[in-house]
């Protein structure tokens, strides 16, 4: 991108740019765009468990949690929801039970009440022949939308409603003029005259009152339609940082720009996990940590990518656990990413950066990745990483829409025995996950889609953690996941090997 344009002009480019892969974009809040279900791997206690929560679309509502619980020898499972500033003592209600799901003795299910919006922790207690454990899972609830009443019930609900004002005038009517009317004798004129005249001040004033209780009910709607769920506003532009490029983001909601949101808590140690996806082609990514210059701009130098079109998504936690993705498109032309003397009219950064992070130092965890994704033909696949290693799929020969499974993958060393990963971000590995069209993108990690800043802010001290975690075997990866939508995929794996972030990509076909 050779220059940024004024804000109302970008903002039209960039509309235009994003419309054939925005339009009908499912946004929900779970740091995730596309699927607002959560899904955990991790222990209660002596207990492996994983737990996947469906929230609501809707606040108040109920939220569908399903438990499995390995290994048999459990009497009890119970869930309760609690939000982010319950007080310690008397700030939840009491726990609900969970029920075994005929015909999986593995399985139970509950249903919980999510009352307001915000961060909520849900604790998952297991109680059996190993003992008692307790695991808290990170849960955004936010409203999607309002539950319009269908056509066909307004028009008879209209109709009803008629019909009484229409019987509240009629009985006023006959209330006046007959009332008073001395048995056996006939209703006079001016019997029938007050009757009119009472029946006309009902009608004005029974439309008074219609009248005032539609305007309440439009308050109400407006309020309660205010609530839903919209993600915040940010702009992403190249700049020139020292005569390098950089990608900057600036959040120009106004939401933000009035504090209207909390501050940020980091995740994984860093503020802002940023993903860039070459679109259309997936054939470019990178998994960049953004650094804030000030309250609402954050930067990192370019990687090494090539020019094209770019998606990005910035993983943010607010200070109360709230998670959520932010997503923009950008234009990078050879102009932008040119050495410093061929700049041209790409802006300069601004020089509170150069004050306070002279040079702006790659972040040792960011990495990119160019090439082309391999097909997930069934297990087996693989594809070489640039160290020579090997990473092969192990997981599901099909894989179909609100499936639970697990994306699972085994890494082997050049000479093909097992490899040994270190800890990226203090995890085995991380993934990311995206529909060609852009309407779905998911950050993973073995622990499953939850944000660990989320974790941290609402269960101090974390909870045990499984699913890839060290019991796994050596080599093997996994994540639990149930894609929300069918379609084209692309699956980036991310994992860290003597220093270096090293990635492998594969395509996936979603069924119905």
């Amino acid at each position: 991108m050779a220059a940024r344009p004024p804000v109302s002009r970008c903002r039209a480019v960039r509309l235009a740019r994003a419309a054939a892969f925005v339009v009908g974009l499912y946004v929900v809040a779970t740091g995730h765009v596309g699927s607002n279900n959560v899904f955990f791997a991790g222990e209660a206690g002596p207990y492996p468990v994983s737990v996947v929560i469906r929230p609501p679309e809707v606040i108040p509502g109920l939220a569908e949690i399903s438990i499995r619980v390995p290994g048999g020898g459990v009497d009890r499972v119970t869930v309760r929801p609690v939000r982010w500033d319950a007080a310690p003592e008397g700030g939840a209600p009491p726990p609900d039970e969970a029920v075994p799901v005929v015909g999986d003795p593995e399985l139970y299910a509950a249903e919980l009440w999510l009352m307001t919006v915000g961060a909520y922790r849900v604790e998952v207690a297991v109680e059996g022949s190993r003992g008692s454990g307790e695991v808290s899972v990170p849960v955004t609830s936010v409203m999607l939308g309002v539950r319009d009443l269908p056509p066909g019930l307004g028009w008879i609900l209209a109709a009803l409603g008629l019909l009484l004002v229409a019987g509240v005038v009629a009985i006023t009517g006959a209330a006046v003029r007959e009332s008073q009317v001395p048995s056996g004798e006939t209703v006079g004129a001016r019997q029938r005259r007050r009757a009119r005249i009472a029946m006309a001040a009902t009608a004005v004033a029974v439309a008074g009152v219609v009248y005032l209780g539609n305007a309440w009910w439009e308050a109400v709607d407006r309020d309660v339609r205010s609530g839903i769920f919209e993600r915040l506003e940010v702009e992403g532009a190249i700049v020139r940082d020292g005569g390098a490029p950089a990608l900057e983001i600036a959040i120009t909601d106004p939401a933000w720009l009035g504090r209207n949101w909390s501050p940020l808590v980091p995740d994984h140690g860093k503020l802002m996990h940023m993903f860039v996806v070459g679109a259309p082609g997936m054939d470019a990514f990178a998994h960049v940590h953004p650094v804030p210059v000030d309250s609402f701009t954050f930067r990192v130098p370019w990687p090494d990518l090539p020019p094209g079109e770019y998606r990005i998504y910035g993983d943010i936690v607010q200070e109360s656990g709230f998670a959520q993705t932010v997503v923009d498109t950008i234009t990078v032309d050879a102009a932008a990413l040119a050495v410093a003397g061929d700049a041209g009219t790409v802006p300069e950064a601004r020089d509170v950066l150069a004050r306070e992070v002279p040079g702006l130092p790659r972040d040792p965890d960011d990495s990119a990745w160019t090439g082309v994704p391999v097909a997930l033909s069934g297990p087996g696949s693989e594809t070489r990483l640039d160290d020579g290693s090997i990473l092969e799929w192990q997981g599901e020969q099909e894989l179909r829409v609100d499936e639970e499974t697990i994306l699972q993958f085994r890494l082997w060393d050049p000479d093909e025995k097992p490899a040994e990963l270190e800890p990226y971000m203090g995890m085995r590995s991380h993934a990311a996950l995206t529909r060609d069209d852009g309407a779905v993108f998911v950050h993973l990690h073995p622990a499953g889609t939850i944000s660990m800043g989320s974790l941290a802010v609402l269960a101090p001290g974390g909870s045990p953690m499984a699913g890839g975690g060290t019991d796994s075997p050596t080599g093997v990866v996994e994540f639990p996941f149930a894609f929300p939508q069918p379609g084209e995929y692309t699956i980036w794996i991310q994992v860290k090997r003597e220093g270096r972030v090293l990635t492998g990509a594969f395509r996936a076909t979603v069924l119905e």
